[in-house]
C-alpha cells in the first residue's frame, strides 16, 4: 500500500529514481510512494548513511545526472 497524495516538497522525504530506489529497498528501507519513475523514502539519518555508503558506480551516475536521486 503506497501513500498517493504525499506532499513531496517538504525536507521530510527524499525521491529518487528507480534504480537508486530498487537499492535502498534491497537495504531495507521503506517505500512511502511511487509515482512512474520516482520513488519516495523517509529521510532519516539511517537513509542519509546509505546514500552516502553507495556503490560506486550509483554515485557516479547520480551526481552525473544520469538517473535522478
Amino acid at each position: 500500500m503506497f501513500i498517493s497524495n504525499l506532499k513531496t516538497d517538504d525536507k521530510k522525504y527524499y525521491k529518487c529514481g528507480v534504480i537508486i530506489g530498487n537499492y535502498l529497498i534491497k537495504n531495507g528501507f521503506p517505500l512511502l510512494s511511487k509515482d512512474k519513475n520516482m520513488m519516495v523514502f523517509a529521510k532519516t539519518a539511517k537513509l542519509q548513511r546509505a546514500i552516502k555508503e553507495m556503490p560506486f558506480y550509483l554515485q557516479i551516475i547520480k551526481k552525473a545526472g544520469v538517473i535522478y536521486g
